[in-house]
């Protein structure tokens, strides 16, 4: 019973996952990120072509515009920078016929220019802190370059693995109306916790939405003794119900210090620009 129920929903995803063939769409993305009052801002713009092969699809991912103000200090700004530095440059993925990434083409290419923008970021000059920061991005290189095939792959596959979920096409026709009870993993200045929260799915007229609502606590050493900070997390993805493609997605991270002060606030944007009149919907 349950094999079956696994065949019949891969066989439903595969169903809903149709992307556009031999045009070309805009993916937008806006990410914020604020700690102790300073705020960085991250934009980038990429588009996709689809092509149709014989067991899935061919995507060429294009970055055609990245700017960044981060800096060593943020292993998520780091990140960004390393792809921000193949803007211009054609990415081509292949995938099978559920969307899944299966193989990057010149993938060692990718991953070395992506390391090397990385590197760019090391601080430069001969003062103390400027070389902490330069040992610590050659450190997060290093370890980077030493990823498992594997998990190098993932890390490229985000490229468009954000922006395919035909799998919640097919969970939204079929979902219950109710919430359900979800337990997921945040990131904090504080470190790392797991929030419960509440997933809902819903199909309209305007594609499938998925939010995920959850709260938490953290446990913080302050000069007083112990105590605890709160660590806030919604998401939402709206998702194309004719291609599979996620049109929009938002998520907000907030963590409120002990003393009930915002500690630090992360939220990102991304659009799908070009697929249909409904990937410029509002909130």
């Amino acid at each position: 019973m349950i094999a079956a129920l696994i065949v019949a929903t891969a066989q439903a995803s595969a169903s809903l996952f149709a992307p556009p063939i031999d045009r070309t769409i805009e993916a937008t993305t806006i990410a914020e990120r604020t700690e102790s009052g300073v705020t960085r801002r991250f934009e980038s713009t990429r588009t996709l072509r689809f092509a149709a092969l014989p067991d899935g699809y061919r995507v060429a991912v294009t970055m055609t515009a990245a700017g960044a103000a981060e800096d060593a200090h943020d292993p998520a700004g780091l990140f960004r920078a390393g792809f921000a530095s193949l803007a211009g440059r054609t990415v081509t993925l292949r995938l099978d016929r559920l969307g899944k990434v299966t193989q990057i083409e010149d993938e060692m290419i990718v991953w070395q220019a992506i390391l090397d923008g990385m590197a760019k970021l090391a601080p430069k000059g001969d003062g103390p802190e400027n070389r902490v920061g330069a040992t610590r991005v050659r450190a997060i290189v290093a370890a980077l370059r030493d990823q498992p095939p594997e998990r190098r792959r993932a890390m490229l596959a985000s490229l468009v693995a954000p922006l395919i979920a035909p799998d919640l096409v097919a969970e939204g026709r079929a979902a219950a109306t109710a919430p359900r009870a979800v337990r997921v993993p945040a990131a904090s200045i504080y470190g790392r916790a797991e929030l419960d929260g509440l997933r809902t799915v819903r199909a309209g007229r305007a594609g499938v939405e998925v939010r995920v609502s959850a709260t938490g606590r953290i446990a913080v050493t302050a000069p007083e003794g112990e105590t605890t900070a709160t660590i806030t997390y919604e998401t939402l993805r709206r998702i194309d119900p004719d291609s599979g493609l996620v049109i929009e997605s938002r998520e907000h991270v907030q963590t409120l210090a002990p003393d009930g002060a915002i500690a630090s606030e992360r939220t990102s944007v991304t659009r799908l620009l070009g697929l249909s009149d409904t990937s410029n919907d509002g909130d």
